[in-house]
């Protein structure tokens, strides 16, 4: 027994030496999104949903419960080396149930976004003071518009990298690594391959008084044992930002892919470089908030133009256009209007056409468009073609074209 309470003793000495290595700094970071709330549609039932395409104009327009939550630990000290843990994890429920939603029944998920570590004040003074290094899955690079959840551009997941490497006064440079393990066709036949993502990212880049230019290049491959079933091609991000417009900004972003970087936006983030992608695709995403100064009206607009074409397959089409304004009636109650309206087509097919006009009345903490939380009620229109079938509805509304939903909804970030 006492030589049990010895090897005890000697464990624990030697983990709090191994601790007392790492310099852990103060303050647990805790940062978050949720978006939940409850509906129902003209037809009874819950709420319904509309969309036909690759993303839907959100306002009035979300039928699930998600949350992400993320915590942050840093260690080491401000004027010298330092490093920060990074955690996120997404809690995401389809409200089937009153108060308890079990991940047994696929009712409640939970998925890491999320898990690495960055580090900096490595490199003393020059090019490199400001650099961080990254080693693990995160967010990388991601460009969205917020009122229809569009991730235009993403490169986030596994690998490592370095950025913030300063070229003069303002530009800087950004180089990565990803890797991707396609597990769903790692069987024999394809000996578990490997898709790996090499980017190389320029930002900050003066081009206009108040206006800056990002580009990003990605090269994609397969990896494998066997040297089979290899895939490559490369993804192009090129966007410009222009501020000082009404309080507010323009983003203007192209992007293009060929073979295995080709397929839409949610390239280069999951592509199998395996699958012998051969195409090519391009598309263009505007989008302009404003907020004038003095005034009670704020709103972010968007148009959108996306093609796919696989080089033995039809040609998809997609083109979007909507506005959010927003109407401050006091500090805390605003009125918001959601337009929005798409169009796709593969080959020589119809063009399946999706309208949707929400009215939300809101109440928050503060005046703005950015103001979270946010409580809503929300009034939701939507007219679509036959060729949109149910409009993403599950047949709510039968052979109808068109319908409602009503309901609550609470959205904030921290």
């Amino acid at each position: 027994m006492r030589g049990k309470f010895k090897l005890l003793a000697v464990a624990a000495a030697a983990a709090g030496a191994f601790a007392g290595a790492s310099v852990q700094a103060q303050g647990l970071e805790f940062h978050g999104y949720v978006r939940t709330g409850t509906g129902v549609t003209s037809e009874g039932g819950k709420q319904a949903c509309f969309g036909i395409a690759p993303a839907k104009y959100r306002l009035g327009n979300e039928c699930e419960t998600y949350g992400e939550v993320a915590f942050a630990l840093p260690f080491g000290k401000s004027d010298g080396a330092w490093a920060k843990y990074n955690l996120m994890l997404a809690l995401i429920e389809d409200n089937a149930a009153s108060d308890f939603e079990s991940s047994k029944d696929d009712d409640f998920d939970i998925a890491s976004r999320q898990h690495y570590f960055e580090a900096g004040g490595f490199f003393g003074e020059g090019a490199f003071e400001n650099a961080k290094i990254w080693i693990g899955k995160r967010y990388y690079n991601r460009h969205d518009v917020h009122i229809n959840d569009y991730y235009y551009w993403n490169n986030s997941g596994l690998g490592g990298g370095i950025e913030d490497i300063a070229f003069g006064s303002s530009v800087k440079f950004a180089a990565a690594y990803h890797s991707k393990g396609d597990d769903t066709l790692a069987s024999d036949s394809f000996n578990g391959l490997n898709t790996q993502r090499f980017s190389f990212r320029v930002y900050d880049i003066p081009v206009n008084p108040n206006g800056k230019l990002e580009t990003e290049l990605v090269y994609l491959r397969g990896s494998s044992p066997s040297g089979n079933n290899e895939g490559n091609g490369y993804a192009l991000f090129v966007q410009h930002m222009q501020t000082g417009i009404l309080g507010g900004f323009n983003k203007l972003a192209f992007m293009t892919g060929k073979d295995a970087g080709f397929g839409g936006n949610w390239v280069p983030t999951y592509r199998d470089a395996n699958d012998g992608a051969k195409g090519k695709d391009w598309r263009i995403v505007d989008q302009l908030f404003i907020a004038p100064e003095g005034s009670n009206w704020s709103g972010l607009g968007t148009i959108g133009v996306q093609e796919i074409k696989p080089d033995d397959g039809d040609k998809q089409r997609w083109i979007t256009f909507g506005v959010r304004p927003q109407y401050n009636f006091s500090d805390n109650f605003s009125l918001a209007v959601e337009f929005g309206h798409d169009r796709t087509r593969t080959g020589d097919g119809d063009t399946a056409k999706l309208t949707k006009l929400t009215f939300a009345p809101q109440l928050a903490l503060s005046r703005g468009f950015w103001a979270r939380p946010v409580f809503r009620a929300f009034a939701t229109y939507a007219k679509w073609n036959d060729a949109a079938g149910d409009a993403g509805t599950g047949g709510t509304f039968g052979e109808d074209n068109d319908g409602m939903s009503f309901g609550i909804q609470v959205e904030a970030w921290w």
